[in-house]
């Protein structure tokens, strides 16, 4: 290179750093100061409902004091503001939103999850038992929504997949046999909305989207779940529900997610508090897990640890 093109590089260089390097330190992720924080920032709200049609399922909610129990499992979680924990009728639209300052689940939401229910047992979960899954795992999304604006928790990627993840990891952390019947639950739902959509190509303002495909967000919970436990989850595989091809990956999908959880999230939760909270039973299935397990293949369909990725990993071999 010619001394004086050389020249003119590196200043052109220099001026590039000049203006990227106070962005890059403007953006600097800083934790909020803990005398900012408080435990037990929500609050709850039931609204009655517009439409006549949505009173059982309002009754529903209130009788068994739904609002109440989120309202408690999420106390543990420090934050600078309160937030209000809310159902209510969305003039039609079945939706789940987190905006100011609340977490909403629509009426019309609760009854499209209803409608889509198996309406028989199915793989051991009652219709009671399947609806259970989905309902905490709309609350916990939106919780993440609230959790990663609220206290501004750098992510890589799409917010929505971003809340998808921080739900699918707390369904993984009551004990095994609830998180059993919670994914299995949450997957119905998933699970039909991913066939529904089989055979069409999907129009464009879907695949433009903030949220993933019905399948590709079907298939990521089932990754988790198998990465968090292959052989609660050893059906994943075997009926089909995760292909050989993605399970090599989800046991090092599952603990980067872990150390994402742990890395940024955790240090905003009282310890203390949340041993309590998770001390706590926190549901009554009607039908006993061995139910749900009565399928279960009799050689656990694991895929061998070597076979994971192993071009990047930062946080040291994680596939034990």
């Amino acid at each position: 290179m010619k001394m004086g093109v050389r020249n003119q590089f590196l200043s052109f260089a220099a001026a590039i750093g000049l203006l990227c390097c106070p962005v890059i330190a403007s953006a600097a992720y800083e934790p909020i100061p803990a005398e900012k924080l408080k435990t037990d920032q929500f609050d709850i709200e039931y609204v009655e409902p517009k439409n006549p049609a949505h009173r059982p399922i309002y009754e529903m909610m209130k009788e068994s004091r739904i609002l109440e129990k989120f309202q408690a499992f999420l106390a543990p979680i420090r934050l600078p503001i309160r937030i209000t924990l809310k159902l209510e009728g969305c003039d039609g639209v079945a939706n789940a939103t987190f905006w100011d300052d609340a977490i909403k689940v629509c009426y019309e939401y609760l009854e499209y999850v209803w409608n889509q229910t198996p309406k028989m047992t199915k793989r051991g979960l009652s219709p009671k038992d399947a609806m259970v899954g989905p309902l905490v795992d709309v609350f916990l999304h939106e919780a993440g929504h609230a959790v990663l604006e609220v206290l501004d928790i750098p992510f890589f990627g799409r917010e929505e997949e971003a809340a998808d993840y921080f739900a699918t990891y707390l369904l993984l952390q009551f004990c095994k046999d609830d998180s059993r019947r919670l994914i299995l639950g949450a997957s119905f739902l998933s699970g039909r909305e991913a066939m529904d959509d089989q055979g069409k190509a999907p129009e464009l303002r879907l695949l433009a989207d903030t949220h993933s495909l019905p399948a590709q967000r079907h298939f990521n919970r089932w990754c988790m779940a198998y990465g968090a436990d292959q052989v609660l989850f050893a059906d994943a595989i075997s009926f089909g529900m995760l292909p050989k091809s993605r399970a090599k990956h989800c046991r090092y999908e599952y603990q980067t997610n872990e150390y994402a959880f742990k890395k940024l999230i955790s240090p905003y939760i009282d310890e203390e508090l949340k041993k309590k909270v998770m001390a706590r039973k926190w549901f009554q299935f009607e039908t006993p897990v061995a139910a749900t397990m009565m399928d279960m293949p009799t050689e656990t369909a694991t895929v061998a640890p070597e076979d994971a990725p192993k071009a990047f990993r930062p946080f040291g071999d994680r596939t034990r």
